[in-house]
């Protein structure tokens, strides 16, 4: 372990779209997902009328599209995203700033509110460590519901929180693109409030 860490969200931060919706486009197909976020609109309406949670938004989401699925079945899909999809969805700009930290020899760590199933292996070949929300499974089935909470916003601070109180870092570095991130960067020495487009790399980032 380094002396330092960089904490990086995810999705709009790495990425330039949302690798939970674009994992399930992979998993069932283009056509079965638009139809199924049709049938599911009325629960994105409610969501931004803050009717209902982004965890309960999230499970509606994954039980119609995975329920009562084989785990060892969508982890292998999940795998085969982590390795051919993934890297494609992820900004040259942001790369620039992973390889940098990873040429400081500093501890990276990605914390998103998208599942290990399809970040586990994407992080593990570059040695990256994950905190991320999961999925319940029993009987080698998902359930459609969240192990645990949601890794988003206040829950992402708290988990950082404990990850932190168990590490001795010396100094740490945050990167989160949204409101909900603006929680764990609290915790950071230093942190980047954007997406790492190659604009905002350019303009903000110290180390370009």
């Amino acid at each position: 372990m380094g002396n330092t860490i960089a904490v990086f969200d995810l999705d709009g931060t790495i990425t330039d779209k949302d690798t939970y919706l674009e994992f399930i486009k992979y998993s069932k197909g283009k056509a079965y997902y638009y139809l199924g976020f049709l049938l599911l609109s009325p629960y994105v309406v409610l969501f931004y009328l803050k009717l209902i949670s982004n965890h309960k938004l999230k499970e509606v989401f994954f039980s119609f599209f995975f329920r009562d699925e084989n785990y060892s079945k969508i982890k292998n899909q999940g795998d085969k995203f982590s390795e051919l999809i993934l890297p494609i969805l992820c900004r040259n700009s942001a790369l620039k700033v992973l390889e940098w930290h990873t040429d400081q020899n500093h501890d990276i760590l990605i914390l998103s509110a998208s599942a290990d199933i399809w970040l586990e292996k994407w992080c593990k070949i570059r040695g990256f460590q994950l905190i991320c929300t999961e999925f319940e499974v029993k009987n080698d089935k998902f359930t459609g519901k969240l192990e645990g909470n949601n890794c988003h916003g206040v829950d992402k601070k708290s988990r950082l929180t404990s990850f932190l109180s168990q590490h001795n870092y010396a100094y740490s570095f945050g990167y989160g693109d949204s409101k909900a991130d603006q929680y764990f960067l609290q915790l950071v020495n230093e942190d980047y409030l954007m997406a790492l487009s190659n604009e905002n790399v350019f303009k903000y980032w110290k180390n370009n």
